[in-house]
């Protein structure tokens, strides 16, 4: 019965939207954005929405900077690098474009971003990572609508920026699927509690997008299709931010030389690694990253935080290899001694790993683990990796290692303990994880844990949680499930780590001393009145995930 109301639906629907109109992707004439702040640099990237070859000048405080040709063979976007600046100091910044013809100009509206501070200042900043954008077929839907905890209506598009710019971070981190280049966006989605379940509603998208990316220009336009959406451009003018890449602005779980068979979106024998590369040059393209810069990269923000940046997709082995014995690479050996070292020399007191995969938690189906781990208590195959960075931070008596994650569709805190391992291996410090998402897509879960490291939940939050089905797809606008994360540290070294609902509902919260402090004496984790779990260790073979 499930099956014919979706039909039904579906049917009723496509009528329904066919006859609305398609509103505009974008209406910016010129889209900006800041990122890659450090203590004497950033970049500013831009794109002349008009798509004629034109000169973009960048004004910087209100005086000329830079000048940029732009033309097709970018999609008149260009990345601008600015440097000798001053540390921990607001700039303002605007683009003009200015047609290379017919001498016509449009400008942006004003953006701003703030250094970071030198290594040695012991100030206080906060900021935000978010991941999971526009994925199951949930896209920008104009009736969407929430009241914030602050009691403000929202309506329309992509909330959660909306929701975190009142927050007012120095910085954020886009953790990867920040674009699913891999789904289609109809008009109109009906969803269900779960594959056969009931039927819940339908989700409108307006704009739509209809295709999955294969060439060059479609992963451009999936990009454009988040950027032109109004609140996320309002965010992106007034946050610098650091982007990082996932599966799914390439294809869901891809890894490098993978060859797809035909069986979904995509012609047998498709090459993963020619997907890659359109999507690694839009990717360059679309946001404040330096054109063939290493997307794994570590940046200080003042005395207290160091963040790292690895990059889990491009240096992987088979998912269907994790389950060996033997190593499989996740970072692969040039990295994994890049952030061993960085861990090593970094005298900051808290040393955040940005990451887009859980180290402890099971992701993937049969034969297709993933992430780190596949549910066997045995450390294999990218386990092995772990263990190696775990033993360093152990031997080398580092103190002060977080990891922030996201990509599981469920918000959740972990602890990784020696006290409560199975895999053999005990030599290392408990280490937390702390997982957000998604921000704007189906939402899942939670899902299992893997016992090789210790790992369990301190709180979990996802549509089981709540009654439905693990694998519901929830849309954004069952919105307790949806979420971002937000960091605070304080000039005496206190880190807080919130865990937030898109409405600014705070799932879960806690705080993190530094060294000297006497953590007995002090509440170090609450949660907010929201829905609380303390689970119990959960050990599975597997967990059919489809992110």
């Amino acid at each position: 019965m499930a099956t014919v109301y979706v039909l039904i639906s579906a049917l009723v629907n496509f009528f329904i939207g066919g006859l609305a109109e398609e509103l505009p992707i974008s209406t910016t004439d010129v889209f900006i954005q800041s990122g890659e702040i450090s203590e004497f640099a950033a970049n500013v990237m831009a794109r002349c929405n008009d798509d004629v070859s034109s000169a973009a000048k960048l004004f910087v405080n209100d005086e000329f900077a830079q000048e940029l040709a732009i033309n097709s063979s970018t999609d008149y976007t260009a990345t601008f690098k600015l440097e000798d600046l001053e540390s921990n100091s607001i700039y303002r910044y605007m683009v003009e474009c200015k047609d290379a013809n017919a001498g016509v100009s449009t400008t942006s509206v004003e953006g701003m971003f703030r250094t970071a501070p030198a290594a040695d200042d012991t100030v206080a900043l906060s900021f935000v990572w978010a991941a999971d954008l526009a994925g199951q077929g949930y896209g920008r839907n104009p009736y969407f609508e929430l009241t914030t905890v602050a009691g403000k209506t929202v309506q329309g598009g992509y909330i959660v920026f909306d929701t975190m710019e009142a927050l007012e971070p120095d910085f954020a981190l886009f953790q990867g699927d920040m674009i699913y280049a891999d789904d289609a966006i109809p008009a109109m989605k009906p969803y269900t509690n779960g594959s056969g379940g009931a039927w819940l509603g339908n989700w409108t998208n307006n704009p739509s997008k209809d295709f999955v990316a294969v060439t060059l220009e479609e992963f451009r336009a999936n990009w454009k299709y988040n950027f032109g959406d109004d609140k996320m451009q309002s965010f992106l003018t007034k946050v610098p931010v650091f982007a990082q890449m996932d599966d799914h602005e390439v294809a869901n779980n891809w890894w490098p030389g993978e060859i797809l068979d035909g069986s979904g979106f995509y012609e047998n024998g498709t090459s993963v690694d020619d997907l890659y590369a359109n999507s690694l040059r839009a990717f360059y393209e679309f946001n404040p990253i330096e054109d063939g810069s290493l997307l794994y990269r570590n940046q200080r923000f003042g005395k207290h935080l160091e963040i790292f940046f690895p990059d889990y997709r491009s240096y992987r082995g088979p998912n269907s290899d994790n389950d060996n014995e033997g190593l499989v690479a996740m970072m692969g050996e040039e990295q994994l001694e890049w952030l061993k070292d960085g861990l090593k020399s970094s005298t900051a007191t808290w040393k955040v790993i940005s990451s887009h995969d859980p180290f402890g938690m099971v992701t993937g189906g049969p034969g297709d683990s993933d992430s780190f781990s596949q549910g066997d208590t045995r450390i294999l195959g990218r386990e092995l990796e772990v263990l190696e960075l775990l033993s360093t931070i152990h031997e080398n008596n580092i103190t002060g290692v977080v990891s922030i994650t996201s990509d599981v569709h469920f918000t959740a805190a972990v602890s990784m303990s020696p006290e409560r391992a199975e895999g053999g291996f005990t030599a290392f410090r408990e280490l937390n994880e702390f997982v957000i998402g998604p921000i704007h897509a189906g939402s899942f879960g939670p899902y299992f844990m893997d016992a090789s490291f210790g790992a369990q939940y301190e709180y979990e939050l996802g549509p089981l949680t709540l009654g439905y089905d693990r694998y519901a797809s929830l849309p954004p606008e069952i919105f307790t499930l949806q979420s971002f994360g937000q960091a605070a540290v304080s000039e005496d070294g206190t880190l807080e780590i919130k865990l937030i609902g898109i409405d600014g509902s705070v799932k879960f919260e806690k705080t993190l001393y530094a060294p000297g402090y006497d953590e007995d004496d002090v509440e170090s984790a609450a949660a907010s009145p929201a829905v609380f779990f303390v689970s119990a260790f959960i050990a599975c073979r597997f967990a059919f995930i489809f992110l």
